[in-house]
């Protein structure tokens, strides 16, 4: 809401960003519509939410997976001078943003700025850092933090969409009863928005959300307990491949038990049912309820004039 409304206010034309917010909310849409010309909309809906739920609880411990990728990269470009400056020069270009994104994460948790501070003389020659134009330190303060990524996109990006159709919403029924009625008109736009919106989520949502929540939690709760092995191991601090390669090994470890632990699996299945369940609601009740919303809002507002 926030967002839609800075827009307004930043930019002389609100209604382009009206039209592209709508723009925004077709394409968010368009994934389970063309899906459904194959399927029922009922399965269509249900496979994205499967898959929202598996990114949410799962990704983080996916994400790991790219340490072993990242050190066998290192490796090639100790055997080959060329791919080396070409790796250096493409790691300067995103040098700003991977600055900004330590200035954040620091913001955010202040404490790892001690548990990260260097006791080390500089890069030996010998060491698999020294083709890098990073420090250890930044490459251990990258492993504390990235398995945080999935489950905070995953919130940012449906609160975000959320936010801003709800807002979306509140803002052109309102403008439309403001022409047709003053005042008092935008209040009643505000009353079907909310109305609408409401009865449009609530009763599969009440289902839905809770899921996807829980499943970020485990996320998160995964991203934590990888993030304090690497500080309580001081993984990621040597300067010499086998070394690091044991670091690996080591996260992979833990990443292997969480995707194959009980708990993990009993969610994702009981989760499964309860999308399940909110797909069906979602497809058969839902569009009743909006509809039986509306038709008492519509009685209450004439109610009113009459």
């Amino acid at each position: 809401m926030l967002i839609y409304l800075l827009s307004i206010l930043l930019f002389s034309q609100p209604e382009v960003i009206s039209e592209t917010i709508e723009t925004t909310a077709e394409i968010s849409l368009a994934k389970v519509t063309t899906t459904a010309q194959y399927s029922s909309l009922m399965i269509s809906i249900l496979l994205y939410n499967t898959i929202a739920m598996v990114v949410a609880c799962t990704g983080s411990a996916f994400m790991l997976y790219i340490h072993k990728l990242i050190l066998s990269e290192f490796k090639v470009r100790h055997g080959s001078r060329f791919y080396n400056q070409i790796s250096r020069i493409f790691e300067q270009v995103l040098k700003p943003l991977i600055l900004l994104y330590i200035w954040a994460v620091l913001k955010i948790k202040p404490e790892i700025s001690n548990i990260l501070r260097s006791e080390l003389d500089e890069k030996s020659n010998d060491s698999i850092w020294f083709c890098s134009i990073y420090k250890k330190e930044d490459y251990t303060l990258f492993a504390y933090t990235v398995p945080y990524a999935v489950p905070i996109l995953v919130l940012i990006a449906n609160g975000t969409l959320i936010g801003i159709l709800f807002a979306y919403t509140n803002f052109i029924n309102a403008h439309a009863g403001f022409v047709e009625l003053g005042l008092e008109g935008a209040i009643i736009g505000i009353g079907y928005a909310w109305t609408f919106f409401i009865s449009s989520i609530i009763l599969h949502g009440l289902i839905e959300i809770p899921v996807i929540l829980f499943a970020v939690a485990i996320g998160y709760r995964f991203a934590k307990i990888q993030s304090s092995a690497v500080i309580e191991n001081n993984m990621f601090s040597s300067d010499y491949y086998n070394e690091l390669k044991k670091d690996v090994n080591k996260i992979n470890e833990i990443t292997t038990n969480f995707l194959m632990s009980p708990y993990l699996w009993t969610f994702l299945i009981l989760g499964y049912m309860f999308l399940a369940m909110a797909a069906f609601i979602e497809v058969n009740y839902t569009p009743l309820l909006a509809e039986w919303a509306i038709d008492q809002y519509y009685i209450l507002v004439q109610m009113r004039y009459s």
